[in-house]
């Protein structure tokens, strides 16, 4: 994982903090593994995290189902672009729901490349319901991405302070051996 650990556990604060099913995915990994899932999204899918952790989504599918939003989730994936799709996923307990996923890219330290995922289960509903639910679901999520992006940017200039410090401490050495 290259989330350097204290920031991994701000950015788990800020998952359990939210109040949608979040996931953190790492694309420079074989198969982009889940580096994160919050309570919410436990209490979607009946997993725990230590059954989530380490592995992709893909275990809440059935084989041969969803072929149209997996193609646009790996062309989501590959291009590192956002992109929304409904899953037909199984909870563990072997229940059906329809899994509407925003995915969302992520840029982290050091060029390194991640997938933020935020589930919302869509349950049929008299007419409009489910858009409301989906339009509270997407201003928590921008909620969420904005926080996210304060402390990316928050990461970024914290490295090139210390960039620039050890560039100063650099020049400042080879001035003190230049004298010498």
């Amino acid at each position: 994982m290259s989330v350097m650990p204290d920031r991994m556990e701000v950015i788990r604060g800020v998952f359990e903090r939210s109040p949608v099913a979040l996931t953190l995915a790492d694309l420079d990994r074989e198969d982009a593994p889940l580096l994160l899932a919050n309570d919410r999204f436990a209490r979607l899918t009946g997993y725990g995290a230590s059954e989530m952790i380490g592995k992709n989504c893909r275990f809440l599918q059935r084989p041969g189902e969803n072929e149209q939003a997996c193609a646009d989730v790996r062309g989501a994936m590959e291009s590192f672009r956002e992109v929304q799709v409904v899953f037909r996923n199984y909870r563990k307990n072997g229940e059906q729901f329809d899994n509407l996923l925003f995915l969302h890219p992520i840029d982290g330290p050091n060029g390194a490349r991640y997938m933020l995922g935020s589930q919302f289960e869509l349950v049929p509903q008299r007419p409009g319901a489910m858009q409301g639910a989906a339009t509270h679901h997407v201003a928590g999520l921008s909620d969420d991405l904005a926080r996210l992006t304060r402390l990316s940017e928050q990461l970024h200039a914290e490295r090139r302070r210390h960039m620039a410090a050890a560039a100063a401490s650099l020049v400042a050495t080879w001035m003190r051996n230049r004298r010498i």
